[in-house]
């Protein structure tokens, strides 16, 4: 039997990545390395039909096919590179298939457990604002999550200054992606009974028209409910994630909830908005945060001109944008239960793009605030 055969099976329960076959440790080793055996070699006990991980509906991909795939890992292919990660465009003819190849080094004692954490999440997910899982690779010293391939890359290289070679986004495209990110989070806390918990721009990405796709989900973590059905906060180990958009309760006391990633989703809507980093010394000064900065200015209507991303040069909804920062103010509520809900956001997110863009008269420099 193939190794990289199609993963079969069905929703439900968490997959043990470690041991998908349970006891059976023959098994468990060959998935686990991705070694091709022969079909008289499986155990005679084994089930006849294809022998895979339960609920998955992804490939395993062989190293080798993911250095062809990526001609070696050639700096051609190369579609970004972050702190522990590279991701390369990877071919794969046998398949018909592109992806976007996520490869992290084993030695990094951070690379399983997210790796884990990621596949969890994604074979699961079927939605169209969540990226597609197409597979994964494990060998002894990689690895490797292959999603599908996004033509347009991540959304901060057309938010942030040093992009300049990219397209502005328009209002409506912004508008767009704020409902589609929101859709994504209403699906994942509500159909996946998961927490994102590192939503930001660069993990939004984004297709042939700009329709965007949340990933980045390798610090997933389930959503924890009481006996009566009731979400609890819940305590992490590990406290990861983008300076500026981590709620306050998992920054101090490493809690985290459905309603963190709500606060991380109104730091979201101000970078989309305003073109600026959540954290940023060099532009923000003392202020240090996004939200430092413009939280005090979200209620005074008139600053909304000033502090929109210049990009739009001027064409916005200011009724819109109004909406919008009030659904952000909420949104980074310090006090967790008074934070809305993403079905609730989503709604009010929806009724803010339903105002059209107009121009607006020049005004002062955004410095002058």
């Amino acid at each position: 039997m193939d190794s990289s055969a199609t993963i079969n099976g069905q929703d439900g329960g968490d997959l043990d990545e470690q041991d998908p076959f349970e006891n059976n440790e023959f098994l468990n080793h060959a998935w686990l390395y991705n070694i091709a055996l022969p079909d008289n070699l499986y155990p005679q006990d084994a089930n006849p039909h294809p022998l895979s991980p339960p609920r998955l509906t992804h490939f395993t991909f062989r190293w080798q096919e993911i250095l062809d795939g990526t001609q070696n890992l050639h700096n051609t292919n190369l579609l970004r590179r972050g702190d522990s990660s590279e991701v390369y465009l990877c071919d794969f003819p046998r398949f018909d298939k592109v992806g976007a190849a996520k490869i992290r080094d084993l030695q990094d004692g951070e690379a399983h457990p997210e790796f884990v954490a990621e596949i969890k999440a994604l074979h699961r997910a079927n939605n169209p604002n969540v990226v597609k899982l197409l597979g994964k690779c494990v060998n002894r010293e990689h690895c490797v999550i292959v999603h599908e391939f996004m033509p347009k890359g991540s959304l901060d290289h057309y938010l942030f200054a040093g992009n300049k070679t990219n397209p502005v986004l328009d209002w409506y495209t912004r508008m767009r992606i704020a409902v589609g990110v929101a859709e994504a989070l209403v699906y994942v806390h509500e159909e996946l009974k998961m927490i994102h918990r590192d939503v930001r721009a660069s993990k939004v990405l984004l297709d042939e028209d700009f329709m965007p796709k949340l990933s980045g989900f390798g610090l997933a973590t389930r959503i924890v409910e009481d006996e009566a059905g009731v979400e609890q906060q819940s305590e992490i180990s590990r406290i990861k994630g983008s300076t500026g958009c981590i709620a306050p309760e998992t920054e101090w006391f490493g809690l985290v909830s459905s309603k963190s990633d709500v606060y991380s989703y109104g730091v979201f809507l101000l970078t989309l908005f305003t073109g600026r980093k959540a954290f940023d010394i060099e532009e923000l000064g003392p202020a240090r945060t996004l939200t430092d900065w413009l939280v005090p200015l979200l209620g005074r209507e008139e600053c909304m001109p000033l502090v929109v991303d210049a990009a739009l040069a001027r064409w916005f909804s200011a009724e819109g944008l109004v909406r919008l920062f009030h659904v952000a103010r909420m949104c980074l509520d310090q006090e967790v239960v008074a934070r809305p809900t993403m079905r609730f956001v989503e709604l009010m997110v929806r009724h803010a793009a339903d105002y059209e863009a107009l121009e607006w008269l020049p005004v002062t420099k955004r410095s002058s605030i």
